[in-house]
């Protein structure tokens, strides 16, 4: 009896241990992210955040100069050179990030950019800005090449200033306005204009994505996606951005869109609202939202689609709901920057659209960033 009784204890007091050990045990940790680095420009702090996306966290910060304001990043394939567009004013810039050497040089331009895009073939940069002018720069020299002067315009045409300039899978060069909002395409070398200006459905033209087999073009406006037929040039669809998917004068702006890597789904980040919308690209409808606590200005993802990055400003920038005020929130975000707070960055994965841990805080302003490989 007395061996009974001692085995009975013991086993008691293992018991014990293990109940013990559970109730202080860590937590799980989140899975590792995919080894890579997110460049992430910071509008008010003048500087490109580099963040290593197998652990979260920042490693450093490229300064790009004073009063610069970088705002969107484009990359060249092999991911050596990252260039940024500059949205300062005094003087006006492209930035040139040599990863390898870790240095940076400053390209001047005529007026600010407004945005920045790689070519197909990686050997140029297109540079759309404000005035009426697309600047090419070539990757080997990092000196500009060519200009498309959009006040040498056919007689009666408006002149308009183009806010977007991106490759299409056909090799045009795909122009979106601001003013107007058309979308024109053009021949890269000459700059003649191949598909004349189409109307999309609204203003501020400044983003568009291609689909996976190159049949579609979205292309994100304010209040409105724009789903254009590439063969035939026309608009075959609208995605609205409110919650019903029905158009209303309140809806927030489309801003930056994004495709997997496979191509089946497109992020769009919302001005003037908050969320990202998930858009079927077979079907062309919105499927879910990502939650974000204020304006999101871009999704990017790892190469591998693994793990998606939203670039969120942060409940400041909740002040100026609406497609009326979206324009006076990119205008604060690129000058001044009045009452606006630190940003963070989401990181979701694309397979099931979840949030994975806890956002990664950075500095005012979180502009559209760029997943690059590490460096061998």
């Amino acid at each position: 009896m007395r061996i009974i009784s001692n085995r009975i204890a013991i086993s008691a007091i293992l018991a014990l241990c293990v109940v013990a050990g559970t109730a202080h045990a860590d937590p799980p940790a989140e899975p590792q992210g995919p080894p890579g680095e997110l460049y992430l420009p910071e509008v008010q702090s003048n500087t490109v955040a580099v963040i290593d996306t197998a652990t979260d966290t920042i490693t450093e910060r490229i300064p790009t100069g004073p009063a610069t304001k970088p705002g969107v990043l484009t990359a060249t394939p092999d991911g050596r050179k990252v260039y940024v567009d500059n949205f300062g004013f005094t003087p006006p810039s492209v930035t040139v990030i040599d990863r390898p050497s870790n240095t940076t040089r400053s390209v001047p331009v005529e007026s600010p950019p407004l945005g920045i895009f790689t070519s197909n073939d990686g050997r140029e940069i297109f540079i759309p800005e404000i005035g009426y002018v697309i600047e090419v720069l070539d990757v080997a020299t990092d000196t500009i090449v060519r200009r498309f002067h959009y006040p040498d315009l056919p007689s009666g045409r408006i002149p308009d200033i183009p806010a977007g300039a991106i490759q299409g899978p056909d090799g045009l060069l795909y122009v979106g306005f601001m003013q107007s909002g058309m979308v024109e395409a053009i021949d890269p070398i000459t700059g003649n204009v191949v598909r004349p200006p189409l109307i999309v459905g609204g203003i501020g033209t400044f983003w568009y994505t291609f689909s996976k087999d190159g049949s579609k073009l979205y292309a994100n406006s304010i209040n409105t996606i724009s789903v254009i037929d590439l063969r035939n040039w026309r608009v075959a669809k609208l995605i609205h951005t409110g919650e019903d998917h029905d158009y209303h004068l309140s809806n927030p702006g489309a801003f930056v869109s994004t495709l997997t890597p496979d191509g089946s789904k497109l992020y769009v980040t919302m001005f003037g609202g908050t969320d990202v919308l998930i858009v079927d690209t077979a079907k062309d409808e919105v499927i879910g939202r990502i939650p974000t606590t204020g304006a999101s200005t871009a999704v990017m993802f790892s190469a591998d689609g693994t793990r998606g990055y939203i670039s969120d400003m942060g409940p400041s920038s909740n002040a100026y709901p609406g497609p009326i005020l979206d324009p006076l929130l990119f205008g604060n975000l690129v000058t001044a920057g009045i009452g606006l707070t630190p940003g963070q960055v989401i990181v979701f994965d694309p397979r099931t659209d979840q949030i994975v841990g806890d956002p990664i805080p950075v500095n005012v302003g979180p502009g559209v960033p760029v997943w690059l490989p590490s460096l061998k």
